[in-house]
């Protein structure tokens, strides 16, 4: 059997009316039947349900004059405008039953009282006095809520920033270690063991450091995107695509000598960086963070353009990723000029980064203004 309807029903009085207001929209068919005792109503239309057949029947706490009363049938409601029989008085409740209907609702909009009012009255008056105090709570709520979720949000970019800095610290704090005591130890000697036991660690920062471009596009950090863009993707393509596939500079000193440069920076680089996300200040890392680039970022360009020099005659005797006429595509391509041309680009770019990177130091070792006072003399 199929569940009956009820539609919100809104109510309001004067001493000499009742008005009430059925909350559906669209109403289509309505059978309605307004006595002196009570009110049938029956429609399809849009309520609190959706789209269904709402009813409901109510006799009332007194009688009303259906001859005087009268409703109308609107777009986004049905409104009842029934006049009292009797003396004018205030009722103390709609219905004669109590209590009354969970779908009856009384109208404050158009909710008058007596000043002596009754017990209807007082409780209509704290209903709206609840009503407001949990909307009040409602809001509170939600923002609290609000709060929560970006307290937990702020707190899951912590975590992942600070374990993102301490691991690619530790990968490149491993380079650091195992060649400095290599060359301490063994010197020259065997540069290809040095380079296959460093390139895996680095390899894998140096894969991970492209999060540190995406970083600032999702807004995870408030740095621009330039300089990160141009070092990493500089590095990578000289890692990956220059390097690697050539095992003739591998051994060659000069490889090692550059993986050291590249991780000495990042050891500086990524303890600054945990640092700053746990909002703690050291001055011995902010030192060094904006120092040791001075040295180190000259001698890495240097080592780069000399690494990609000594790679040259390797891609010119093989030809690996060259590719000559004929062929399907009709096109041709010299891998060694590409080489040459990435030295010139070496050149002009490391000049734009140490720039960038003096007057980052600049503006945080600039010295602060003492604060002066200006008194007038009468």
């Amino acid at each position: 059997m199929a569940t009956t309807l009820h539609p919100i029903v809104y109510w309001a009085q004067t001493e000499d009316n009742i008005s009430l207001k059925v909350d559906l929209r669209d109403t289509s068919d309505p059978d309605i039947d307004v006595t002196a005792e009570g009110l049938y109503f029956k429609a399809f239309g849009v309520g609190a349900g959706g789209l269904h057949e709402y009813e409901f029947q109510m006799d009332f706490y007194r009688n009303v004059n259906p001859d005087r009363s009268a409703y109308r049938v609107m777009d986004r409601a049905v409104e009842f405008n029934l006049t009292k029989d009797g003396p004018a008085l205030f009722w103390p409740r709609l219905t004669r039953d109590d209590p009354k209907p969970a779908w009856l609702r009384i109208d404050f909009d158009k909710w008058k009282s007596e000043d002596d009012s009754d017990e209807e009255d007082e409780e209509a008056v704290m209903k709206k006095e609840q009503e407001e105090q949990m909307r009040q709570i409602e809001k509170e709520l939600l923002e609290t809520k609000e709060q929560d979720d970006e307290s937990a949000f702020a707190d899951l970019k912590t975590v992942y920033l600070f374990f993102f800095n301490l691991l690619q610290f530790i990968g490149y704090a491993y380079v650091v270690v195992y060649l400095f005591c290599r060359y301490a130890f063994y010197g020259k000697e065997n540069m290809k063991e040095a380079f296959d036991r460093a390139i895996i660690p680095l390899g894998i920062c140096q894969m991970f450091a492209f999060l540190e471009i995406l970083h600032p596009l999702i807004g995870l950090v408030k740095t621009g995107i330039m300089a990160p863009l141009m070092q990493v993707v500089g590095r990578n393509v000289l890692l990956f695509l220059v390097i690697l596939p050539n095992p003739e500079v591998q051994s060659d000193p000069m490889v090692c000598y550059l993986f050291l440069v590249w991780s000495s920076v990042e050891v500086f680089r990524y303890p600054f960086y945990m640092a700053g996300v746990i909002d703690y200040s050291s001055e011995v890392l902010t030192w060094l963070r904006y120092t040791v680039w001075i040295p180190l970022y000259p001698l890495g360009f240097f080592s780069e353009a000399i690494v990609i020099f000594l790679s040259i005659p390797f891609y010119d005797d093989t030809g690996k990723f060259s590719l000559s006429l004929p062929n399907q595509y009709n096109i041709s391509f010299y891998f060694p000029y590409w080489l040459y041309a990435h030295i010139a680009i070496i050149v002009c770019l490391a000049p734009s980064l140490i720039s960038h990177m003096w007057r980052q130091r600049q503006r945080r070792f600039r010295p602060k203004k003492p604060r002066t006072f200006h008194v007038k003399l009468n």
